[in-house]
């Protein structure tokens, strides 16, 4: 986008804004019938917020925070979203200030922005109106139809994603339970966009059949047309390939879902299928393939009563990788989501292992039951189970809670449990062996909050982890193998004084592992590593500040079900929250 535009789109929001507000201070001196003031006349509304973070890295070797160009050159990293907003006589535009320097959320080992971009400008621009039953919106977009299993425009700032479509969205409502969406556009990358087009449509709608049963039924479509520019490339790498192996690209790919979520009384069912046409992706070994069809099938069952609930969950997935085109890996030019049927921990050590979903093959299982059979005492089991599509294990997780509060107690709670996990780095992380994939883990937990008044609160964490749980725990004939970084300890104390402050210290201590020590001296880990916290916020209506210095061990990091493994880190990091 030009400087051009970009002068003139804010000159015409920042002049429509202190025009409409000039108006309105003057016709707010007059009087209308009936003594009312002109305030019913409003005048346009600014709105937005602003994000930012900051990071300071020091070098340590001893925790694998070095030798990278952060730690070697830069020392200094940084990213930040303005958004800006204005509604007036029913127009909404927005527009979105991006910068980086030398931000590591887009490559842990490599800032951005490189040497021939700036690494900043206008991140997203949008301008909306709706007129009677449809809204017509141009610019960038976010968007979901059903599940996100054909299309999910969304943004994870924290890790670095930001999948909007920059095009043209309508909408029509044709009464109070249905709608149509569509829209065509291109999917956005950081300051520009792929070339690939999308198009798609969706149908969604509500029918209430009795007053115990309702459905909410949707179909979707969705086609991506590769450009000339990319398919050459692609057909350049084609004919690289052994002539056994070669094929004919297609140009187009399209999508189609149907889902459907039932309510009947106490129970509620989803389900959602999903069918993609030939096209070409590549398998584990980024090697070009050229699948004839992928399909995912999802489903859910819950149930609900007083004092119990239970949600049962599967998930088929066959050659569905959906990106704007084959050269694109990681999250790039990825068009869809596919949920995860694992439990979303937030413990420290119960998060460290997250499964990703594996779009070219898996069959997943999840079941999650919580019960009370008591006031103030809570049990939550889950057990979620992910194989490969000829039944090769990747993840394996059981988990029990139990929390407490007495009844009437408001001053305290404590929650205490424990998780088990197999867990295939070798296909997660593609680090450890074939022989030897599996981190297997038992981990203990437990928490206490503590409420000294109605404004200050203690909250206290402690949970160990131990790997190799099998041979350790179960006496299996198991090979003695260092399982990741092996054993974890963790401790958290934070003091929250509602509603500015909030302090907390932690430490994660990596333990070494004794058998391991004795099988191999020379790699095994000896005496403790800690990885300390200290951080403190403070939040003043509605802006938050928070400052921590940090050392963070390499691992998975999740933020709203998706995760991506992140490095260690080390250094300082500011943060700061606000909107108006």
């Amino acid at each position: 986008m030009n400087l051009r535009f970009i002068l003139a789109f804010t000159l015409v929001v920042l002049l429509s804004g202190f025009s409409a507000q000039e108006l309105y201070a003057q016709k707010k001196k007059k009087k209308f019938g009936g003594g009312k003031s002109a305030e019913a006349a409003a005048p346009g509304k600014f709105s937005g917020d602003f994000q930012m973070a900051a990071k300071f890295f020091e070098p340590d070797s001893i925790r694998g925070a070095w030798n990278n160009p952060f730690y070697e050159n830069q020392f200094y990293g940084s990213e930040g979203w303005l958004q800006l907003n204005y509604n007036y006589q029913g127009f909404d535009v927005g527009m979105r200030y991006d910068f980086f320097h030398n931000t590591n959320i887009f490559s842990p080992n490599r800032p951005y922005p490189a040497a021939d971009d700036q690494g900043q400008g206008i991140g997203r621009w949008y301008i909306r109106k709706t007129i009677d039953k449809l809204t017509i919106q141009a610019g960038y977009f976010y968007d979901q139809f059903g599940s996100g299993l054909t299309l999910r425009a969304y943004e994870a700032r924290a890790l670095g994603i930001d999948q909007a479509v920059k095009g043209v969205r309508l909408a029509y409502k044709f009464n109070k339970d249905w709608n149509l969406v569509a829209f065509t556009g291109r999917q956005k990358f950081i300051f520009e966009t792929y070339k690939p087009i999308l198009k798609g449509a969706n149908l969604e709608g509500y029918i209430s059949v009795n007053d115990k049963l309702s459905l909410a039924p949707g179909v979707s479509i969705v086609n991506r047309t590769i450009d000339e520019g990319t398919m050459q490339g692609i057909a350049a790498e084609i004919n690289t390939l052994d002539l056994e192996d070669r094929f004919d690209p297609r140009y187009n790919v399209y999508m189609a879902s149907f889902y459907n979520r039932m309510s009947w009384g106490k129970i509620g069912w989803y389900v959602e299928g999903a069918y993609k046409t030939e096209d070409v992706i590549r398998d584990l070994q980024q090697n070009l393939i050229h699948p004839d069809y992928g399909m995912v099938g999802l489903t859910n069952v819950s149930y609900s009563t007083k004092g119990f609930g239970i949600i049962l969950q599967a998930k088929y997935t066959e050659n569905f990788d959906a990106r704007t085109s084959p050269n694109e890996t990681f999250f790039n030019g990825q068009l869809n989501y596919q949920p995860s049927l694992t439990r979303e921990n937030s413990g420290r050590l119960t998060a460290r292992y997250a499964a990703a979903t594996q779009p070219l093959g898996e069959l997943a299982l999840q079941g999650d039951a919580t019960f009370t059979p008591v006031k103030g005492l809570t049990f939550n089991l889950n057990y979620s189970d992910i194989n490969t599509l000829e039944g090769g294990r990747l993840y394996r997780e059981g988990y029990l809670e139990a929390s407490y509060r007495p009844g009437g107690d408001k001053k305290w709670k404590t929650a205490w449990g424990v998780q088990m996990v197999d867990y295939n780095r070798f296909v997660f992380e593609q680090k450890q062996t074939p022989e030897n994939p599996f981190v297997n883990t038992f981990t203990t937990f437990g928490e206490f909050i503590y409420k000294f008044d109605k404004k200050r609160s203690l909250k206290t964490e402690v949970s160990h982890m131990l790997t190799e749980r099998n041979r350790r725990m179960f006496g299996s004939d198991d090979d003695v193998y260092q399982q990741d970084l092996g054993d974890w300890f963790y401790a958290l104390a934070e003091f929250s004084i509602a509603p500015s402050y909030s302090f907390a210290v932690a430490d994660l201590i990596n333990l070494p592992n004794k058998d391991y020590q004795e099988k191999s001296p020379e790699k095994a880990i000896f005496g403790p590593v800690h990885y300390p916290t200290f951080f403190v916020s403070y939040t003043k209506k509605v802006s938050r500040f928070s400052l921590a210095y940090v050392k963070q061990p390499a691992g998975i990091v999740c933020t709203g079900g998706i995760c991506r493994l992140e490095p260690a880190f080390s250094g300082v990091r500011f943060d700061l929250t606000t909107n108006f």
